[in-house]
């Protein structure tokens, strides 16, 4: 669109309060003009930006008046010249954040369409509210940022003056202390903050970028930076207290605290009550980190097209920017905000998708019995029960599958047999194309040697893992259950096992079983021909393997082992 004379650009805002409602939605605006940034103050003004990723962005800093969007706070500071070094004139902004003491925020990394930082460097100013006057411009020092950075996303605490921003670009945590101006950079090069992943899987393809942290947000009482890289699924969080140039660096990366496997994010946004409200990309949706510390499902829709920013109101209610970012520019509509209540859905118990085999017998007609073995279903089932996740389970056929290793000495052996909840839900297990995998955060494979026989060419199972471990999901696996990983293979055509390490029943353990002579292969010498690291322990003795979020085991014995890591992996459930 062409800008007007008196340049009061209008981006044709759209005010709706009934679309997609019935999944708790309410749309609040639509731009023709990409924004991410999303700030509202406390008497209700709502505040959006536009960074400037392309040649087609009228303004930077606007707020919705009247279903328009009118440049912020004038058209001076909106005027963008690409010759200028003005420090007073908007270049390329990311993001905006109002505070608790009524100041907006805005953060300009000056790197327009990724060319490299502009003369001056990056800046962060400060807005009066009250008189729409620009208060304060913040400039960094050239330690703290790089050619190629990009300040992303910024948070203030108001009690210490302290600002708090990620670079999306290089990875790092930059400080702001409000009060002298002094900035400090902190992580670089930290694991927490460096890309996890060369792309994100949506239906629609791959989107291929590497994106260090970015979203970030504080707890309520200022006590942890919560944060997480754009191109991963690990959500962390810090210290505030660490985050001083007076610490050593070793002891501020050990601070640093792996929470829990997420969808990608990008914008995250505490509530008053302590949860954490995140982006879920790859699902078209949004979730919660609780303040139970529990991973949930809180709305999904095909309209939530790349949640980006989030803000709230004073009733509590989220609000948030679809920027659209995973679509080419012909497959994109409009770019909406849209409100949800803060409200943590009961029936959203986060589950785990537990596989078990269908073939009964050792060979592919007459043989001797087989199935699953049931140590390796029960002590991973009550694992999983116990730190509050829903079970439920798949195998190729569905319905009831044949069991082996029948012990009822085992105490969670008899225990699982004797739970009429489990034995209904086992013996009437999904087939792959009944699963809805976007209800599971996690695969768990469970052995025995019939998986050998109908697992590995399973391409149902095969797809369903790898959308699980492509999107934040864990996957875990135990004996022979890693056979059913032997041909999975990822989005950009590399199997899952490559490169990883695993472990799974041994080449010696199959020779001592006696059942060398009826498998279809060595699962060790097959996991290696897959390009995997087997390690292992002697014959029959637990051993588990944690290669990011693909856990194996070796034997039955490593059952428990491996279901424990999944938990830890996933967050812990109380």
């Amino acid at each position: 669109m062409k800008k007007s004379g008196t340049f009061i650009f209008t981006l044709l805002i759209i005010l709706s309060f009934n679309a997609f409602a019935q999944n708790g939605i309410s749309q609040i605006a639509s731009s023709k003009n990409q924004w991410t940034g999303l700030a509202k103050s406390e008497d209700g003004r709502l505040f959006v930006n536009f960074p400037r990723w392309s040649d087609d962005v009228p303004i930077s800093v606007g707020e919705i008046v009247d279903g328009k969007v009118v440049p912020y706070p004038d058209k001076e500071w909106n005027h963008y010249d690409k010759n200028s070094a003005s420090i007073n004139t908007f270049i390329c902004v990311q993001s905006v954040f109002v505070d608790k003491k009524n100041r907006l925020w805005v953060l300009d990394p000056a790197n327009p369409q990724f060319d490299g930082v502009k003369a001056n460097g990056p800046r962060l100013y400060q807005f009066d509210l009250n008189s729409n006057q620009h208060v304060k411009t913040y400039t960094f020092d050239k330690d703290v940022y790089f050619e190629n950075s990009y300040l992303n996303d910024v948070r203030v605490d108001t009690e210490k003056d302290i600002a708090y921003i990620t670079d999306s670009n290089v990875g790092g945590i930059v400080t702001v202390d409000l009060e002298s101006g002094e900035t400090n950079r902190f992580l670089t090069g930290h694991a927490s903050v460096q890309p996890e992943a060369d792309y994100l899987r949506f239906e629609n393809g791959l989107w291929k970028n590497k994106v260090a942290s970015d979203g970030i947000a504080l707890s309520p009482d200022n006590k942890y930076l919560y944060f997480a890289v754009l191109t991963g699924h690990s959500l962390y969080r810090i210290s505030t207290e660490m985050l001083d140039k007076k610490v050593s660096a070793e002891a501020r990366q050990k601070a640093v605290e792996r929470l829990a496997s997420v969808h990608a994010t990008d914008g995250m946004l505490f509530d008053d009550e302590g949860n954490l409200y995140m982006g879920a990309l790859e699902e078209d949706a949004v979730y919660a980190w609780t303040k139970e510390g529990n991973y949930v499902k809180v709305v999904r829709g095909p309209k939530i097209q790349w949640a980006d920013s989030f803000t709230k109101d004073n009733d509590g209610k989220i609000y948030f920017t679809t920027s659209q970012l995973h679509l080419s520019p012909e497959q994109r509509g409009t770019y909406k905000i849209y409100r949800i209540d803060a409200e943590i859905p009961d029936e959203n118990k986060p589950r785990i998708l537990m596989v078990i085999t269908s073939h009964g017998i050792l060979g592919e007609d007459k043989g001797k019995p087989t199935g699953y073995y049931l140590s390796e279903v029960s002590h991973a089932y009550y694992v999983f029960k116990e730190a509050g996740y829903e079970v439920d389970f798949v195998s190729p056929e569905g319905g009831k599958s044949p069991v082996d290793g029948y012990n009822l000495k085992d105490e969670e052996n008899k225990r699982f047999v004797n739970d009429k909840e489990a034995q209904r839900k086992i013996n009437n297990a999904m087939t792959p194309d009944e699963v809805n995998l976007s209800d599971y955060r996690a695969v768990y494979y469970a052995g025995g040697h019939g998986t050998m026989w109908d697992l590995p060419d399973n391409e149902g199972l095969a797809s369903l893992t790898a959308k699980e471990y492509e999107t934040g999901g864990v996957v875990g696996a135990v004996c022979h259950g890693p056979a059913g990983l032997v041909n999975v293979k990822l989005s950009d055509g590399t199997y899952l096992l490559d490169g990883k390490t695993v472990s799974a029943f041994t080449n010696e353990e199959e020779v001592a079983s006696g059942k060398d002579k009826y498998v279809p292969f060595m699962l060790e010498s097959k996991l290696e021909e897959r390009g995997a690291k087997h390690v292992k322990s002697d014959n029959w003795q637990k051993k588990v393997a944690v290669d990011g979020r693909l856990i194996t085991g070796q034997n039955p014995a490593s059952a428990k082992g491996v279901a424990e890591e999944m938990v830890k992996l996933l967050g812990g459930l109380d």
